[in-house]
């Protein structure tokens, strides 16, 4: 494993080739400066971007009315669907479903014992969502949004689960309490551990054979 930005990260997203992420530049008079960088997998080779290569790769291509919607741009969490659609989460779990013009489709709220999700992911046309402060993740319908099957609890494989990424038919939750990597296979629902750091995972992404995680320190490939 080996470290590949060091400093203050606030998201990693995942591109074809490898990964765009957001980042504090400095604190000026108390106004935090974000700025913004790629990395690619292949190469391995780290160059800044401007701020619409990045809406762009979290909101796709009609990012505009979606960025205008939202609170904080940084904070808010996506899915891409098919046809262009986006599905955005905002901090407080309130959630829109937008059509490729941008127009809203639906709009509700996703909550679990009142607390908003760390993290969402698309599966099998549902969406699924990892609950922080509640140790669960949770399955909901994508056209009714309600919620279909729940896994973890008091007696939870997660701990503080964070972060939230689907591939295939594997979900790898990082479990922002013990610094762990867990994958759940959503088929069968078997649950097993991965992998485990000495510090908080906040994020984990796979981009072909290449996994990236981000940690309190920055963000490492292993």
């Amino acid at each position: 494993m080996h470290k590949i930005f060091d400093g203050k990260v606030y998201d990693m997203i995942k591109k074809p080739d490898g990964i765009v992420f957001s980042y504090l530049e400095d604190v000026i008079d108390d106004n935090v400066l974000i700025k913004f960088k790629m990395f690619d997998a292949k190469s391995g080779i780290i160059t800044d971007i401007a701020k619409n290569v990045y809406l762009l790769t979290k909101f796709g291509s009609n990012y505009k009315p979606a960025v205008d919607m939202c609170d904080n741009f940084i904070t808010v969490k996506t899915i891409n669907l098919p046809s262009g659609k986006l599905f955005l989460c905002k901090k407080d779990g309130s959630c829109y479903l937008l059509d490729s013009d941008g127009s809203v489709i639906w709009n509700g709220i996703i909550l679990y014992r009142e607390n908003p999700p760390s993290s969402i992911a698309l599966y099998d046309n549902c969406i699924w969502a990892s609950f922080e402060k509640d140790n669960v993740l949770i399955r909901f319908n994508i056209a009714s949004m309600r919620e279909e099957l729940r896994i973890g609890g008091s007696k939870s494989p997660f701990s503080s689960p964070k972060g939230l990424f689907i591939e295939g038919n594997t979900a790898v939750v990082s479990n922002s309490g013990d610094g762990s990597l867990t994958k759940v296979n959503l088929d069968t629902y078997a649950v097993s551990r991965y992998y485990e750091f000495d510090k908080s995972v906040k994020s984990y992404i796979k981009v072909g054979i290449y996994e990236f995680v981000l940690l309190d320190d920055g963000i490492y490939q292993f």
